[in-house]
């Protein structure tokens, strides 16, 4: 679906779906709910308990050192790229 293509299905301008993407602008609920119906979703919404898990890992995160950061990074890559080796069952 086009920006203009959405615009025109949920009644914003064109201009509007733009500065949404490149994060210059947030819609208001209203038309986010506008937005998601005319791309053919519905926003569900619960109350869920806190659970402070992400933040307790980003905060670990941010106290990594630099060089930690980047063997931490390597490490991911690493993962990213590994294969099962023959005869390896899942």
């Amino acid at each position: 679906m086009t920006q203009r293509e959405l615009a025109e299905a949920a009644g914003v301008p064109t201009t509007m779906i733009s500065a949404y993407e490149r994060d210059k602008r947030q819609p208001t609920l209203e038309t986010l709910l506008r937005l998601l119906q005319a791309a053919g979703f519905e926003l569900r919404m619960q109350l869920a308990p806190y659970d402070g898990d992400d933040e307790n890992l980003a905060n670990l995160e941010a106290a990594r050192t630099a060089r930690e950061r980047a063997r931490r990074n390597r490490q991911i890559a690493a993962w990213r790229r590994a294969r099962p080796t023959r005869g390896a069952t899942g």
